[in-house]
């Protein structure tokens, strides 16, 4: 966790809180709780948040700033929640001011709560005496959210569960991956993960556990190309409902020779770029064509 540790002071800490985007996803159940169980890929990208924490000699207290989304500065704010946690577990008492620089929109299925949120853990523990361990970090994740865990692992992850089932994926065709340029493209608006689930519960067929792990062993041992492993069951629910994701997707195929995929439960998208396709302006023309002149794009790299 400490190459996320972009700068420490003696009473403040800044931490890097990267995107993930889902290689591979597949919804295989409703669960009890009313979640769902998935099987999914995540990897890190080097573009994301910053999650600036200053300790203060205030009891408790928990201040969130949050420019330009003054909206997450509220105590549901997944990192106001993860701190919380964090302060009953370790019994300590000092307060905190956190500012968060967001570059990842809400609501893109780039895990951007989530990581922000795992990672202000990470950065309560840098600023403490006494450091909770590993194992109870990832508890309090688990409580948080459920893509939490995710972002306290290294590098690619597989989770299942509703997601806060996580372990490292040390495998071949994961380490390859890393440094392989990423491109995400998003529409003005965001979608909301519980919306997109129900109407996947209420429209499709969940995918089969065992299918599912045969894929992912598949790809790990390198039977299974990138390209064919690609592949994320809510696709089927924001297509239906949102018909302008399919015919960008179709010309990002057939005019440019990419294969889109959609983040978790959108609205973000990727394409992991060729190393021979370093011109992007066309790609780009062509969403603002599709999406309009405030859709949302970045590039960036996988990281371990």
């Amino acid at each position: 966790m400490k190459q996320r540790i972009l700068r420490k002071l003696s009473n403040a800490v800044e931490v890097f809180a990267p995107a993930k985007i889902n290689l591979f996803l597949t919804v295989t159940g409703l669960r009890s709780d009313g979640f769902h169980d998935l099987c999914t890929v995540m990897v890190k990208m080097s573009i994301g948040d910053h999650v600036f924490i200053r300790r203060l000699n205030e009891s408790n207290r928990i201040i969130i700033r949050c420019p330009g989304f003054e909206e997450l500065e509220n105590s549901e704010n997944l990192v106001h929640v993860a701190v919380r946690k964090w302060l009953v577990a370790s019994g300590q008492d000092f307060g905190v001011e956190i500012l968060l620089k967001k570059d990842l929109p809400p609501m893109s299925g780039l895990g951007g709560g989530s990581s922000d949120a795992a990672c202000a853990l990470i950065g309560m523990n840098e600023l403490a005496e006494e450091k909770l361990p590993i194992d109870t970090l990832m508890n309090l994740a688990r409580e948080t959210g459920s893509d939490c865990p995710a972002f306290l692992i290294r590098g690619p992850c597989f989770a299942e569960g509703r997601g806060e089932i996580v372990r490292p994926l040390e495998c071949t065709p994961s380490k390859s991956l890393m440094g392989k340029k990423v491109f995400l493209f998003r529409p003005e608006i965001g979608l909301s993960t519980a919306e997109i689930y129900r109407q996947f519960s209420g429209k499709f067929e969940f995918s089969s556990k065992k299918w599912s792990m045969k894929r992912v062993a598949s790809w790990k041992s390198g039977d299974l190309h990138i390209d064919e492993f690609l592949h994320n069951d809510l696709e089927k629910a924001v297509f239906a409902r949102h018909r302008y994701f399919n015919p960008l997707f179709e010309i990002m195929e057939k005019r440019f020779g990419l294969n889109p995929r959609m983040s978790g439960s959108g609205s973000c998208s990727f394409a992991l770029i060729p190393d021979e396709f370093d011109d992007m302006k066309e790609v780009k023309e062509e969403i603002r064509r599709a999406w309009g002149e405030n859709a949302w794009m970045r590039s960036g790299e996988l990281i371990d």
